[in-house]
């Protein structure tokens, strides 16, 4: 079997200068760049369209599936990512425009999507239609969904609770569910695979405050404004309780071997520093996500003049929830800190998914394909703060194997998901299909 680099280059061009955006706002998303995406992946896999069976759901959300030889005892396996891409931002500031797909002289590919993530559907796509120019079936079947507003973090009209529904009707289970996310990276001239086994969960709410308003000559002691000021100062000075989960504490475990000086005694022991590493959450972001349910205050809305009294001031704040907590606790700390006169309501939200097992068949045969690529490489179980799709199928998929993982090597040439510049490094696409060659073709075995 050859691989062709400079083709599977072209692939992800063809795909990044589709400007699959999504939006907020249901109607605001162009359906029609979705289609022209779906128009270019049948011709540049013909094969693959010729031989997995294609379903459009929802508004235009993909299901593929890769029918096997029905002589595995596996469940099916599930792949997934999103063909959405967040906005491009200031245009003025981008290198090359987001959408021309650029080539440069070193090997770098600039543009939207390059890395969140066009590059996942083209990897697997790439792999599977090299297999089936092998003759290739695979011992069970294989599914791919791709959803449409997966960079929305759900909302009215989610992609992924569509897919799910379509394959919960046909009475679908999975045996390993893999999106994206995690990945291979090196650490002082160590590899180390993260295969991410939950996630934290999402909410967005809203702080609102309502009053007579007026002429700002005639001012009250507090405003709209000033009350909701406030609530963030409350919400500021009064976070969570830091806890310390077991998926965390095996995470630290992990990355021992990669850490330095102080640290190195703490990981090895989180519970017996648990003080201690209380008290560096205070100066440190990483730790402090890593032991707490964070609330951020991110935007704010007053009168639309300087000299008017807001009638209406409101903040808007995004939480992101540990594992073992639920959005029922964060609005029950709100309200037990929440200054008189201020409400507040939940936007959108969901809670954390299921922590997936490592002892399973699929988290295994992940690590004995990346032990094989990547020889004496340490695998690291984490907890993302951020959210995928995969949540979403955690409910039809009872071997609790979902993982957020990617074949891919991160590179120090690649930079920029939800940034002005986004890019890519054009040598490391290579060894991402060969993972999924060899994913797809084991599995079931």
């Amino acid at each position: 079997m050859k691989l062709d680099k400079d083709l599977f280059i072209k692939h992800l061009q063809g795909m990044v200068k589709i400007p699959t955006v999504s939006s907020a706002d249901p109607e605001k998303t162009r359906v029609e760049d979705f289609f022209a995406l779906h128009k270019y992946l049948e011709e540049a896999y013909p094969l693959l369209h010729k031989t997995l069976k294609k379903e459009v759901v929802g508004k235009c959300a993909l299901i593929y599936k890769w029918e096997g030889k029905g002589d595995s005892q596996e469940l099916p396996l599930l792949m997934t990512a999103h063909q959405d891409v967040v906005p491009e931002g200031d245009l003025s500031m981008w290198k090359y425009p987001p959408y021309e797909a650029h080539l440069d002289e070193e090997g770098i590919l600039w543009g939207r999507g390059t890395t969140d993530s066009k590059c996942n559907i083209q990897a697997y796509f790439d792999a599977v239609e090299l297999l089936i120019a092998d003759g290739f079936v695979p011992a069970t079947d294989i599914y791919f969904a791709f959803g449409y507003n997966e960079e929305i973090m759900g909302g009215p009209g989610a992609a992924g609770p569509i897919i799910n529904a379509a394959f919960a009707e046909k009475g679908i289970k999975f045996g390993m569910a893999i999106d994206e996310c995690g990945g291979i990276q090196e650490i002082d001239g160590k590899l180390i695979a993260n295969i991410v086994v939950s996630e934290k969960g999402y909410a967005d709410h809203e702080f609102y405050v309502e009053d007579p308003g007026g002429h700002s000559a005639y001012p009250p002691v507090h405003t709209a404004l000033g009350k909701v000021g406030h609530a963030i100062w409350e919400l500021e000075n009064n976070r969570m309780e830091p806890m310390l989960i077991e998926p965390v504490t095996n995470e630290m475990k992990a990355r021992v071997p990669f850490v330095k000086d102080e640290l190195k005694e703490i990981y090895q022991d989180p519970e017996a520093h648990w003080e201690t590493l209380k008290e560096m959450a205070e100066n440190s972001r990483d730790i402090n996500q890593m032991l707490r349910t964070t609330t951020a205050a991110t935007m704010a809305q007053g009168s639309m003049q300087a000299n008017i009294l807001p009638e209406r001031a409101s903040i808007i704040t995004n939480s992101r929830m540990l594992p073992g907590q639920t959005i029922e606790d964060l609005e029950a700390h709100f309200a037990s800190v929440m200054p008189e006169g201020v409400k507040f309501r939940l936007i959108k939200g969901h809670n954390p998914p299921p922590v997936s097992t490592t002892e399973s068949y699929g988290y295994g045969l992940l690590k004995e394909i990346v032990s094989e690529m990547y020889p004496g490489i340490t695998f690291i179980p984490s907890v993302m703060a951020g959210g995928t799709d995969s949540r979403y199928y955690c409910d039809i998929t009872p071997t609790k194997s979902v993982y957020r993982f990617t074949g891919i090597m991160s590179s120090k040439r690649s930079d920029g998901a939800h940034q002005v510049n986004e890019h890519i490094d054009t040598e490391i696409i290579e060894n991402n299909v060969k993972f999924y060659i060899e994913l797809f073709s084991r599995y079931g075995k």
